[in-house]
């Protein structure tokens, strides 16, 4: 059986292949080797409520697509951890940006981003990653993403730039002490706290300041990223992640701004994923 995975910092998506094509889906934690251990990893997937819908023996193939996995030595972290688990299967784990390229671009060239809760982008051939604009994480990057989106949010609150409103519904929905916000912020998993606070501009996204926090994040994706891609003007621009679908109405009017072609929008990769490596095996 194949096991397809999508893994972003806050969600893994684990999507079960059976010989007759039935399929079987389930979520754990977001992996992150930025942040986690093979160690953590295997805990993490050997508690009974995993290996009660994924039978660990018969998984013969895994094909891993995640966060923080840009080169072989963050790969290799999660490869360990998951080697430990699936004992019995072949094991090849991707960066999660070349997940979003097929995704959305199957064969076809293009540019590929994520806005979850971090960001990332890449130019596409059809088969392989030709160009990528380094991400810079949570610290200096995101640009877009959930992250970016939580740290505006937060910098209005404390630089007390929020209008009266929002300020009074910020502290109606996080009433605990300021300075707990920021222990907390801090703290482990950082990036996923942070993105945390991007929920309060999506349930306000029609307020104007919000809506502005919201296509200034969106603009510095746009100019700091997609448009560093040779032959922008004429490619499309396809999204995957929580962020860019909820906030989809947002990305098209900066995109239409900034002369950009959005394409596909896919809030979860998995399923085309699944449909990418199925269709590969019957070729």
């Amino acid at each position: 059986m194949i096991l397809v995975v999508d893994s972003g910092s806050t969600k893994t998506d684990w999507l079960m292949i059976f010989p007759n094509a039935k399929t079987t889906l389930t979520h754990t934690m977001g992996f992150n080797p930025y942040f986690h251990n093979p160690e953590k990893i295997y805990t993490e997937l050997t508690k009974k409520e995993f290996t009660d819908i994924i039978p660990l023996t018969e998984i013969t193939q895994v094909f891993y697509y995640g966060a923080g996995c840009p080169d072989d030595y963050y790969r290799q972290i999660i490869h360990q951890g998951l080697k430990q688990v699936f004992l019995n299967a072949k094991i090849e784990v991707a960066h999660d940006l070349l997940g979003a390229a097929r995704a959305t671009c199957g064969h076809s060239p293009g540019i590929a981003g994520i806005l979850g809760t971090g960001s990332n982008s890449c130019l596409y051939d059809g088969n392989k990653i030709t160009d990528n604009v380094m991400a810079l994480a949570h610290v200096l990057g995101d640009e877009g993403g959930g992250v970016h989106l939580g740290r505006l949010t937060l910098q209005a609150y404390y630089y007390r730039e929020l209008p009266k409103d929002l300020n009074d519904q910020f502290e109606n929905d996080y009433p605990e002490d300021k300075n707990a916000i920021i222990h907390r912020i801090y703290g482990e998993g950082q990036n996923v706290h942070i993105a945390h606070f991007a929920q309060f501009l999506i349930r306000n996204r029609t307020h104007p300041f919000a809506k502005q926090l919201i296509k200034q994040a969106f603009r510095e994706f746009a100019v700091r990223h997609l448009k560093k891609y040779q032959g922008w003007e004429n490619l499309e621009v396809n999204l995957v992640g929580s962020v860019a679908g909820l906030l989809s109405e947002e990305l098209k009017e900066v995109f239409t701004e900034e002369n950009l072609k959005l394409g596909r929008i896919i809030r979860k990769p998995i399923e085309e994923l699944a449909n990418y490596h199925v269709e590969g095996i019957r070729l």
